[in-house]
């Protein structure tokens, strides 16, 4: 089975989760762990996100990578919300920290994102202009290795998506 290959702290959680992989998860995970960037195309409720994260993960506990090594960038903030509650389950099991950014992030909160950065940073597209101009977010980003792209469709053909 594709969870198989994911690393064992992952394995112990995906079964409150899944039963077994779905098609996009066994399509995916194995490319995604061989190094592959992919575009991945599925109806909506088949598993997608982990599909994507789970390697993702893989990769943020095996390698012990700084802060911020993970980018997951959505088109809309609405998504931003729905994805951190999903995301945060996973953080929260295996120990990594997932943080959110957009125009309604206090000032706070993006202080603490400066000083104690997150192994993953969910952004929109119009908070990621601002962040990548901002000098020490741009220190952060310097250790992103995993970008992920949220609802491609929704932004490539627009200026939003340029």
């Amino acid at each position: 089975m594709v969870f198989e290959n994911l690393d064992p702290q992952l394995q112990k959680f995906i079964t409150k989760r899944f039963k077994e992989p779905t098609l996009p998860q066994k399509l995916a995970i194995p490319a995604i762990l061989s190094g592959m960037n992919i575009l991945l195309l599925a109806q909506t409720g088949t598993g997608k996100t982990e599909s994507a994260m789970l390697p993702v993960f893989h990769f943020l506990i095996k390698e012990k990578l700084k802060p911020i090594s993970a980018l997951y960038i959505t088109p809309l903030k609405s998504l931003n919300r729905d994805l951190l509650d999903r995301l945060l389950w996973w953080g929260n099991e295996t120990g990594l920290e997932i943080s959110v950014s957009h125009g309604d992030t206090s000032a706070y909160e993006r202080k603490l994102q400066l000083e104690f950065p997150p192994n993953m940073l969910i952004t929109t597209l119009e908070t990621l202009q601002p962040i990548l101009t901002a000098k020490r977010f741009r220190e952060h980003l310097r250790n992103v290795k995993y970008i992920i792209l949220d609802e491609v469709h929704e932004t490539v053909d627009s200026k939003r998506g340029v």
